[in-house]
């Protein structure tokens, strides 16, 4: 019994942690979304250099956090002419550079997590963009993106089969065509751009927010269940006899690993990164752990869905080798500036006092009911 009482102090305490975060970061980006155009973006991201590469990293960063999402609107870019590299970088920005992701790990990892969250970012985007340049053969791309006109060709003919059905089913599939490659007109007015919004931060919660539950109540289990003799076999924390960059090495490919077989998305995933390094997990462990949201399971069986299977191989071999790289750079980096922390306890497992009057206090009782508000009036507009 005291196993259930420690394991829902945990979870309380977590989510406690990061709802005000959340709900600031999905609110956000709604906004955003309801107010910047798809074919605004994907029209300026279209050649492989520096400056598209900068605004498909910049775009990314102010848009949605959901990993799902995230894949879905990179679909749409490639489908309006942006290239692979920036279609990628799009992606990793907006699941791992945006401003929820941030909030979240500075609760509950802290400060040296972020620094390297950045840094990690920003690397794989480089890192992935030269390696897609390189290396993702043309005839590969081109069975892509005939499997996306053929996808977007069947889209296309459902919609126009219910358009002949009458005035209702047409408003319905129109708005699920559009919700599902994010290609929704920006309205004129105010009033009806905030509504959009509200219907984006709607399809976003029903979207990832069994994922982020999920990730928070694993890792609240794993936090109190799992011994750290475990964890201190699996991560080597004990070796004394391997070179230590094998053992960074290592752990930088267990945490890819543990993500691949996970189903957490990118913001969940940060509660189960702080059981990993209160585990002993090393520093570029965590952050291969956060960057490989986009190679877990489900992602690719969105990609295979997107552009086939061979396509969805060479995306996971690329990305897997740039966050591998991405990772152990950072690593070595922090650690020549001592930006490692000492202690491998989170946070959240440092505070004796998560539930005291304070700014998250406040910003819960803010952020609670307005995105309670917001997430119901996105519901009514998505059943209008």
């Amino acid at each position: 019994m005291d196993y259930v009482k420690r394991i829902g102090i945990e979870l309380l305490s977590m989510i406690w942690e990061i709802y005000w975060g959340l709900a600031f970061g999905f609110m956000l980006s709604a906004v955003i979304r309801a107010f910047v155009s798809t074919s605004t973006i994907s029209s300026r991201l279209g050649k492989d250099n520096a400056k598209a590469l900068s605004l498909a990293s910049f775009f990314g960063a102010v848009s949605s956090s959901c990993s799902y999402a995230a894949a879905s609107m990179a679909r749409t870019l490639l489908i309006k002419g942006a290239s692979w590299s920036n279609a990628v970088a799009f992606m990793v920005a907006s699941t791992n550079l945006v401003f929820e992701i941030f909030i979240v790990i500075v609760s509950v990892l802290g400060w040296s997590f972020f620094g390297g969250e950045i840094a990690g970012g920003l690397l794989l985007i480089v890192i992935s963009a030269w390696l897609i340049s390189r290396f993702f053969p043309a005839k590969i791309k081109d069975e892509a993106k005939a499997h996306l006109t053929e996808i977007d060709h069947q889209n296309n003919a459902h919609d126009h089969m219910h358009m002949m059905e009458g005035p209702a089913h047409q408003h319905h599939s129109h708005d699920m065509h559009q919700h599902g490659t994010n290609e929704t007109e920006v309205p004129k007015r105010f009033k009806d751009k905030m509504l959009l919004a509200s219907s984006h931060f709607y399809m976003d919660v029903m979207m990832v927010g069994k994922d982020i539950l999920i990730g928070v109540i694993v890792a609240s289990v794993i936090m109190v269940l799992v011994p750290k003799s475990f964890w201190n076999v699996l991560f080597l924390t004990d070796n004394h006899t391997l070179p230590h960059f094998i053992v960074i090495l290592l752990n930088v490919i267990v945490g890819i690993v543990v993500a691949i077989i996970s189903f957490v998305c990118s913001v969940g995933n940060i509660v189960m990164a702080a059981a990993l390094w209160q585990g002993g997990i090393s520093f570029g462990g965590v952050i291969a752990y956060i960057l490989a949201d986009l190679v877990t399971i489900p992602m690719l069986a969105v990609y295979r869905s997107y552009y086939g299977n061979k396509p969805m191989l060479m995306l996971l071999l690329l990305l897997i080798v740039s966050i591998l790289i991405s990772a152990i750079l950072v690593d070595a980096g922090f650690t020549l500036l001592h930006w490692i922390p000492a202690s491998h306890a989170s946070r959240a497992t440092q505070s004796h006092h998560v539930f005291a009057w304070n700014y998250k206090a406040i910003l819960n009782i803010i952020f609670i009911p307005a995105s309670i508000a917001c997430f119901f009036i996105g519901k009514k507009q998505g059943k209008m």
